[in-house]
């Protein structure tokens, strides 16, 4: 603004400026100001999405997710569950949970199935002992039309904490599993 004054304070009064000329000017300074508020108004609206999401997201504390993984937290009362994406018909699903060396300690036999599966391993290994707490891998494979197939498989984990990330949004931390992006999140139980 105080440009166009001194502007208007300095021009040639032999050739004044148009009085088009100086409505654009003005509408340029009402456009850059309109802008920086809409800028303000925005920062604040985004502000506000992130407390709420913080909000609703603290209500996922201590309750079930499903999430996409092949890993997933054995505890003594819950066992480790999971789901199979059994996209096409097999008689003879298998679900074969890895200890941290990468060994087989348990091969479950789920029989025939087709479309989302359950499974719940109870934390005993093939020979009948107790596997100890902790984290185990765990791989789904049938066959379909003659060949060995791996499926898609996700977790039940009980979501310990929630956290916010500029880049990622809300983050869920899982209990002995790590954490996850809200996005990834398949199921709330």
């Amino acid at each position: 603004m105080s440009l166009m004054t001194t502007q208007l304070k300095y021009q040639d009064p032999m050739n004044p400026m148009e009085n088009g000329d100086f409505l654009g000017q003005i509408a340029s300074f009402a456009q850059v100001t309109g802008l920086s508020d809409l800028q303000d108004s925005f920062s604040t609206f985004a502000n506000s999405m992130q407390s709420n999401q913080a909000l609703q997201g603290s209500s996922l504390v201590g309750r079930t997710v499903l999430i996409p993984s092949s890993i997933g937290n054995l505890t003594a009362t819950d066992g480790l569950s999971g789901r199979i994406n059994v996209a096409d018909p097999v008689t003879d699903l298998k679900v074969k949970i890895y200890d941290e060396a990468g060994v087989v300690v348990r091969t479950i036999d789920m029989g025939s199935a087709s479309g989302y599966t359950d499974f719940t391993w109870d934390g005993f290994d093939d020979n009948g002992e107790a596997m100890p707490e902790g984290v185990y891998q765990f791989k789904a494979s049938g066959t379909v039309d003659g060949s060995n197939t791996a499926f898609a498989t996700g977790v039940l984990a009980q979501v310990s904490s929630v956290s916010i990330s500029s880049t990622d949004g809300l983050i869920v931390n899982l209990a002995g599993i790590g954490s996850a992006s809200f996005s990834e999140v398949v199921e709330i139980l």
